[in-house]
């Protein structure tokens, strides 16, 4: 019997390897940054500014009533790349080689979503810059945001890859 053969499988190294596991801990740890600092600061009359976190964001929709549209953007922002991270762990847990199943799957549909929410808030940004009296100036957490959203993007995609049906153990 070969020595591959009487490896047990927690020995072999996990999905992805320690790219997808170095990219998985900067968007676990830039995610609370996004979304906890503020994305967009306005500023009416050049006097006036305010500064607005996708937390307090949601939490001033769910203040005002408008229950539909705060739960929404709380299910795409924070939700869905919670959600993300769970799996995408979950996954990087697995050998190489194993296989992905319905969990990989899902990945790859959140995955679809990853950018979704920095585009908007890109594109308010524009809207709102366009004149008038109100200036909108991105802040540092927008990139914060961003970067969470492309570390988790990059790194299910190393780890999906890996738990590819036919990929051979590296």
């Amino acid at each position: 019997m070969s020595d591959a053969a009487l490896t047990p499988l927690s020995r072999k190294r996990p999905a992805g390897g320690a790219l997808a596991r170095a990219l998985l801990a900067l968007g676990v740890i830039f995610f609370p940054l996004g979304v906890t600092l503020p994305v967009m600061e306005t500023t009416r009359f050049w006097i006036f500014k305010d500064s607005y976190s996708l937390i307090a964001a949601v939490a001033k929709l769910l203040e005002a009533g408008e229950w539909r549209l705060g739960a929404v953007i709380a299910a795409f922002s924070l939700g869905a790349p919670v959600m993300k991270m769970i799996m995408v762990a979950a996954l990087h847990a697995r050998p190489a080689g194993a296989p992905g199943g319905w969990l990989a799957r899902w990945v790859e549909r959140l995955g679809k979503w990853s950018l979704t929410d920095v585009l908007v808030v890109a594109l308010l940004i524009v809207i709102w810059s366009g004149g008038g009296m109100v200036a909108v100036a991105s802040q540092p957490g927008l990139w914060f945001f961003a970067l969470s959203a492309v570390c988790l993007m990059l790194a299910s995609g190393l780890i999906v890859r890996d738990l590819a049906p036919g990929r051979s153990q590296a």
